[in-house]
C-alpha cells in the first residue's frame, strides 16, 4: 500500500507542474474575508491558508455542511495530515495527542482528561463553528508547546441578522429499536465520612455507609433513533452584533466486541465477548457579543455538557486463573467545560482576556465478576476481590492574558496563563453482599499549580515577491504538581523552564504559485498528570497509569518545504516536505514486570526520535457542477526506547483523504472516503509485542436538497461499516474486534 502511495505521489508532480502553466490560465481571483458579517466559504478559507505566514490546512463550515460530520472531531479528519483516535484525540503527521495543541478563538485550550495531555474536540459542535485551521509550522506569536500541530478553531459570527432551526433524526444499524441495558449513577453521599473515617469505623458502620448507595437495578428498555436538534439567531443593529446558537443531542450505540489475550506465544491467557451499550446526551450554548466601531471589542462564551453512561455485559474463560468468567460493569462520565474570552483590537494595539474551566466527574465506575470454575458444573459466585465501585472528580480552571502591539512590521507581545487542578478519586471493593472496604490510597489524587509567562518579537516583512516572517519567542514556566507516596509522605514535583525559541518562515509569491521554507524550534514539556505520582487505574483496559517524576521536557526542531499553486478561487494543489527530529521525546510505555492481565503505564524520555514525511493535497472544480479534493500523507517515525527501536506511539505510515462534490440546481451530492494506515495503539513490553490499530476504509454520503427557506440533509456515515480490530504483527493474532455501526440521520434545517 506504501509503494502505491508513493508512486501516486510521484506520478501526479508532472501533472501538478505541467497543470500551472496550461490546464489553470485563469487569473486567480481575491476572496476578501471580512472581520465580521462574514460567510466562510471553501474559497476564503483557502485565501486564509495562502496569506498566512507559516505552513497551515484547514476546512471550512461550508465543507463540513456537506458531510455527516457532527463535531470538531470528525471534521479534523478531513484535514490534510489528520487523523484523529477514539473519535476525539486528534493525531497531526503521525504525532500523538500530547504534541499537539488547540485553541478556541485566540484562548489555549486545556486538557479535558485525567490520564492524557489532550482535548476531546468531539465535544464542540460544527453547528457552532465557522472554520478550523491547522498550522503545520510555527511562528514567534504561537503558543511554544506543540509540534505537530496547532488546532485553531474559530466559533459562529453574526452574517446580517438571522433565525435558524434544526431537527433531525438518525438510524443506527445495530442499535436504534433494540434492546438495551444502562444502569443509573448514584452520586457519593455528602455525609460519607473521608478516607481516614471510613476505615476506623466498625464492621456495623461499614454496613450502614454502604446501605447509602442502595441497589441499582439494570434498567432495560427499547432504543430510540438518536435524535438532534438546534437554534441558532443573530441580531446586527448598527455597531452592535449579538449571536446565540445552541444545540442538543441524544445518541445510542451497541458494540460486539471480541477479546482475546495470550499467556504465551500460543497458550491463551483469556477469551471474552462482550457487548457494549453507550449513551451519550450533550448540550452545547454560543454567545457572541461584538461592538464595531472606531476599536473592536467582543465578547465570547462557548459552554458544553456531556454525559456518557455505558454499560457491559462480559462472558468467556480466563485460563490463567483457570475460570469460567461473567461479569458486567457500568461507567459514567460527566462533562462541562466552559470557554468565555474578552478580545478588543485598538489600533495598533490588540489583547485577550480569556477563562477556561473544565468540570470531570466519573460518579460510581461499578466492575461486578462473577466466575466458576473451568469446566465445572458448579453455580457462578461472586468474585469480591474484583468487584469494585470507583469515584473520581477533576477540575481545572484557567486564566490568561495576552497583548500585542504593532510596529509598521515589527509586532511585539506578550502574555501570562495560570492553570489550578485538582483530582480526587476513592476505589472500593465489596467483602461481602452487604459491606465496602476502601482501598483508595495516597496517590489517587493531587492538585497542581501552573504559570506561564511569555513574550515575543516579530518581524513581517514582504520584500517585492519574497515575504519574511521571524522572529524569537521566550517562556518561562513554572509548575507545581502535589501528591503522596503509598506510606502518605508528601510527593512535589516542582519544575521550572526558560526556554527560547526562534522560528523562521520564508516564502517565494508568484500570481499563482507559492513557495514556503520554515524553520523553527518547539518544545513538548511534562504535564500534570505525567510527571505525578499519581495512579489513575484504567478498569476497562485493566491497566495502572503512573506519572514519573524524573520526566524532562523534550526539545523539537521543525523543518518544512511546500509548493503551493492557486489556479482559481477556491482551488489549490500543494505538495510538502516536513521532518522533526525530537531530544528526549516523550513516551509512554509499559513498565518492567507488567503482564498482560495487569499492565502497568509510565512515560519516559528516549534519548532521541526522528519524523518525516511528504503530503500531497488537491482542490479542484472540474466544471461548474463537480468539485473533487484529495489529500494523501506518508510518513515514516524511529524512536530508540532502551534499545528496542519502532515508529511513535500513534503514526501511521499514510492517510488518505478523497471526496467529489456534485451540485445541481436545488440539489448536491457529496462523498467523501477516509483511510489511516495501521498505527501502534499501546507499546508492549518485553516478551510482550506492540498492540497496533487496523486500517480500514470510511466512506461517508450526504445528500443536501435546497429549500425556500432551509435545506433537507440526508447523511450515510461510514457506509461500509467495517470493523477496528487491534493485534498483534505476531502471527497476526488479533486481541479486539469491534463492529462499527452504518448510520443515516436525516435533518431539517429552517431558516425563518
Amino acid at each position: 500500500m506504501i509503494k502505491k502511495i508513493i508512486l501516486y505521489l510521484i506520478l501526479s508532480l508532472p501533472f501538478i507542474v505541467f497543470s500551472q502553466d496550461t490546464l489553470f490560465s485563469k487569473k486567480l481571483t481575491t476572496v476578501t474575508v471580512r472581520s465580521a458579517g462574514k460567510k466562510i466559504t471553501e474559497a476564503s478559507v483557502i485565501t486564509t491558508i495562502r496569506n498566512s505566514s507559516v505552513v497551515s490546512d484547514g476546512v471550512s463550515i461550508e465543507f463540513i455542511k456537506k458531510t455527516p460530520d457532527r463535531n470538531v472531531g470528525d471534521a479534523l479528519k478531513r484535514v490534510s495530515g489528520v487523523t484523529i483516535q477514539n473519535d476525539k484525540f486528534v493525531l497531526v503527521r503521525g504525532l500523538a495527542d500530547r504534541y499537539n495543541s488547540a485553541i478556541l478563538n485566540k484562548t489555549l485550550l486545556p486538557s479535558t482528561e485525567p490520564d492524557r495531555r489532550s482535548f476531546s474536540f468531539d465535544i464542540i459542535p460544527t453547528a457552532l463553528i465557522d472554520n478550523i485551521i491547522v498550522a503545520k509550522s510555527s511562528s514567534a506569536n504561537h503558543p511554544g508547546d506543540w509540534s505537530g500541530g496547532l488546532v485553531q478553531i474559530t466559533t459562529k459570527e453574526v452574517s446580517d441578522n438571522f433565525f435558524n432551526i434544526s431537527l433531525g433524526s438518525g438510524w443506527g444499524s445495530v442499535s436504534t429499536l433494540k434492546d438495551f441495558k444502562l444502569v443509573q449513577a448514584t452520586e457519593f453521599p455528602s455525609t460519607f465520612p473521608s478516607t481516614y473515617g471510613y476505615r476506623i469505623s466498625s464492621n456495623g458502620d461499614k454496613r450502614l455507609y454502604t446501605k447509602q448507595f442502595g441497589n441499582q437495578i439494570v434498567d432495560r428498555f427499547t432504543s430510540s433513533p438518536n435524535l438532534n436538534g438546534g437554534l441558532s439567531f443573530g441580531v446586527k443593529k448598527n455597531k452592535f452584533n449579538a449571536l446565540f446558537s445552541s444545540t442538543v443531542r441524544n445518541s445510542y450505540g451497541i458494540n460486539y466486541i471480541d477479546r482475546i489475550d495470550y499467556q504465551s506465544s500460543t497458550e491463551l491467557a483469556y477469551d471474552y465477548k462482550d457487548i457494549l451499550y453507550t449513551k451519550r446526551f450533550s448540550t452545547n450554548g454560543l454567545l457572541n457579543l461584538t461592538y464595531l466601531g472606531e476599536n473592536r471589542y467582543s465578547w465570547k462564551t462557548l459552554v458544553n455538557y456531556q454525559a456518557d453512561d455505558s454499560y457491559m455485559n462480559r462472558n468467556g474463560e480466563n485460563y490463567d486463573n483457570v475460570q469460567n468468567v461473567h461479569s458486567n460493569s457500568s461507567n459514567h462520565i460527566n462533562n462541562i467545560v466552559v470557554n468565555s474570552q474578552f478580545d478588543g483590537k485598538l489600533k495598533t494595539w490588540d489583547f485577550n482576556l480569556g477563562y477556561n474551566f473544565i468540570f470531570r466527574e466519573q460518579p460510581d465506575y461499578r466492575v461486578n465478576p462473577i466466575t466458576k470454575s473451568l469446566g465445572v458444573n458448579e453455580p457462578y459466585a461472586t468474585a469480591w476481590r474484583d468487584t469494585y465501585r470507583f469515584w473520581s472528580v477533576m477540575d481545572e480552571n484557567s486564566f490568561s492574558g495576552n497583548i500585542n502591539k504593532s510596529f509598521g512590521d515589527i509586532k511585539i507581545g506578550g502574555g501570562y496563563l495560570k492553570k489550578i487542578r485538582g483530582f480526587n478519586a476513592r476505589i472500593f471493593r465489596y467483602l461481602s453482599t452487604d459491606m465496602l472496604d476502601e482501598i483508595t490510597n495516597n496517590t489517587d489524587k493531587y492538585t497542581a499549580d501552573f504559570d506561564l509567562g511569555s513574550g515575543y518579537v516579530m518581524w513581517d516583512k514582504e520584500f517585492g515577491l519574497w515575504k519574511l516572517n521571524t522572529g524569537v519567542r521566550t517562556e518561562y514556566n513554572l509548575f507545581d504538581v502535589s501528591t503522596a507516596d503509598f506510606s502518605g509522605s508528601k510527593v512535589n514535583v516542582n519544575r521550572e523552564y526558560l526556554d527560547l525559541l526562534p522560528s523562521l518562515n520564508l516564502s517565494y509569491n508568484l500570481e499563482k504559485t507559492k513557495y514556503r521554507f520554515s524553520l523553527s524550534k518547539t518544545l513538548a514539556r511534562p504535564e500534570f498528570r505525567e510527571v505525578a505520582n499519581f495512579a489513575y487505574y484504567d478498569f476497562v483496559r485493566n491497566a495502572q497509569l503512573l506519572g514519573n517524576p524524573k520526566l524532562e521536557k523534550s526539545d523539537i526542531y521543525n523543518l518544512d518545504l511546500k509548493w503551493e499553486l492557486y489556479p482559481k478561487a477556491g482551488e489549490n494543489i500543494s505538495v510538502s516536505l516536513f521532518g522533526k527530529n525530537f531530544i528526549k521525546p516523550i513516551e509512554q510505555i509499559v513498565a518492567d514486570g507488567s503482564v498482560p492481565s495487569n499492565l502497568l503505564l509510565t512515560y519516559s524520555n528516549p534519548d532521541n526520535a526522528h519524523l518525516y514525511g511528504v503530503e500531497l493535497e488537491i482542490r479542484k472544480k472540474l466544471n461548474d457542477w463537480i468539485d473533487v479534493y484529495t489529500n494523501a500523507s506518508v510518513m515514516n517515525s524511529e524512536v530508540n526506547v532502551k534499545g528496542v527501536k519502532r515508529q511513535l506511539q500513534g503514526q501511521s505510515n499514510y492517510v488518505l483523504n478523497g471526496g467529489v462534490n456534485i451540485h445541481k440546481k436545488k440539489n448536491t451530492l457529496n462523498i467523501t472516503y477516509n483511510r489511516v494506515g495501521d498505527r501502534i495503539s499501546a507499546i508492549g513490553f518485553q516478551g510482550y509485542p506492540d498492540i497496533f490499530e487496523n486500517s480500514r476504509d470510511v466512506l461517508d454520503v450526504t445528500l443536501l436538497h435546497k429549500l425556500n427557506k432551509g435545506e433537507i440533509k440526508l447523511a450515510i456515515g461510514d457506509a461500509f461499516g467495517q470493523p477496528s480490530i487491534y493485534y498483534q504483527k505476531l502471527q497476526n493474532r488479533n486481541l479486539i474486534k469491534t463492529n462499527n455501526e452504518q448510520t443515516i440521520s436525516l435533518t431539517l434545517n429552517l431558516n425563518l
